[in-house]
């Protein structure tokens, strides 16, 4: 249950810090919303995975390739949530914010079951 929390905390940590920045990028600077989107998105892929395996699993190690998998599953989620923003982004910072955390959250659900049962397979002494 713990691993499930410090998860949470982590990707709500990245979720919400991606939120803020690419709704503030394109509400007060007029940032075009695409682009925004996918630049911010991929910065947090490399810190948001050492958080993910370091913080949130404690896995002393990975799965072969984890950093690529999880990189190709941050993707694969940002395709989809850029799809989705683009569509419904409405230039006001609090409405365009919430539509940021709940496509992103809806990702999170994804990465979660990778992380866990793919990447970073091992359990801690407790069974966690």
């Amino acid at each position: 249950m713990m691993v499930f929390v410090r998860f949470v905390l982590v990707g709500g940590s990245f979720s919400l810090g991606y939120a803020v920045i690419t709704a503030g990028l394109i509400g007060f600077a007029a940032a075009p919303p695409l682009p925004t989107s996918v630049v911010v998105y991929l910065l947090c892929i490399p810190a948001a995975f050492w958080a993910q395996w370091r913080i949130a699993f404690r896995a002393d190690r990975q799965a072969k390739g984890a950093l690529w998998i999880y990189a190709a599953t941050q993707i694969g989620s940002l395709a989809v949530i850029s799809a989705i923003t683009t569509r419904f982004v409405t230039r006001v910072f609090w409405a365009d914010t919430l539509l940021f955390v709940a496509t992103a959250g809806m990702a999170a659900v994804a990465s979660f079951l990778i992380c866990r049962y793919i990447l970073f397979r091992t359990q801690a002494p407790d069974g966690r």
